[in-house]
């Protein structure tokens, strides 16, 4: 206060016009630029702090930065409201016992937003997920780009950025957590000799372990896993990183397919019998 007195008497004295300046409104213009400065110092200490223990992984480090960096913003918000409802004239007092019938409904209001807070103190202490994981989130499947107390926000593959908040997750599919499995069904007609289908298979999916550092388990070539109308499937599965099986789903599909046509092995091709009037069936 005597600070705020100082500053006070020396623009007084030394600039001209201050007669008319609105003391209060310079007051709730200095308090926002402290507080501002104080997040931003308070949030890069915090960064540095969490950053430098090599005992916690990468991910669990971006998720407590992201916790940590929200509590101090809401506190200091919440902090910079008090302080400055009085200077605008609003006694906090006053309005706590008057609130009467208007406070319940707020009470009410609130119930919301104590779930969203209550539920994202849970996901956190449980670890359910962290920043950069890959999950399904009610049904919606990205990455995870911030976890706060209210709310998570998730990035779709396709560039979409959904806000959700924490109270309404029902349900969480993680698929950073533990090793993804890559399944990989070839479809092949009957024609095709099927001990050379599979070998050929076999050959690639070691060439594939060889070669790509995501596949970090086992290649298992299961064989002919089911028998079709017109062709029968082969299934061969990889153990990967998380989330990168697709990736391998995709390779495995490429060269499969290039070996099986190097080999004269034909994928098979939907055939329609038409019928025209009066003459035999028609294969296109």
């Amino acid at each position: 206060m005597q600070m705020w007195k100082t500053v006070q008497h020396y623009v007084a004295t030394h600039v001209t016009g201050a007669e008319h300046i609105s003391w209060d409104a310079l007051r709730i213009v200095v308090l926002l630029i402290g507080a501002k400065i104080f997040i931003h110092v308070a949030c890069k200490v915090l960064h540095k702090i969490i950053y430098s223990r090599n005992k916690l992984d990468e991910r669990r480090q971006h998720t407590l930065n992201s916790l940590f960096t929200n509590i101090v913003r809401y506190s200091v918000y919440f902090i910079l409201l008090l302080t400055i409802l009085p200077i605008v004239g609003v006694h906090i007092e006053a309005l706590l016992a008057g609130a009467g019938v208007a406070g319940i409904a707020i009470a009410f209001g609130a119930q919301s937003l104590l779930k969203d807070f209550f539920n994202g103190l849970f996901i956190l202490f449980e670890d359910q997920y962290g920043v950069g994981d890959y999950v399904t989130i009610n049904g919606l499947t990205g990455q995870v780009k911030s976890i706060g107390l209210r709310i998570t926000v998730l990035k779709i593959w396709t560039g979409e950025v959904v806000v959700i908040p924490n109270g309404q997750i029902a349900q969480v599919v993680n698929f950073s957590k533990e090793n993804s499995i890559a399944v990989i069904d070839v479809n092949v007609g009957y024609n095709a000799d099927a001990d050379l289908a599979i070998s050929i298979v076999r050959d690639v999916m070691e060439q594939l372990r060889e070669t790509q550092s995501n596949i970090v388990g086992s290649i298992d070539v299961l064989g002919m896993n089911a028998l079709n109308d017109s062709n029968y499937t082969i299934r061969a599965t990889a153990e990967c990183e998380p989330y990168t099986q697709w990736s391998v789903m995709r390779l495995a599909n490429q060269r499969i397919h290039r070996a099986f046509a190097e080999h004269g092995i034909d994928l098979p091709a939907q055939k329609v019998v038409y019928m025209q009037g009066g003459h035999k069936p028609v294969q296109a």
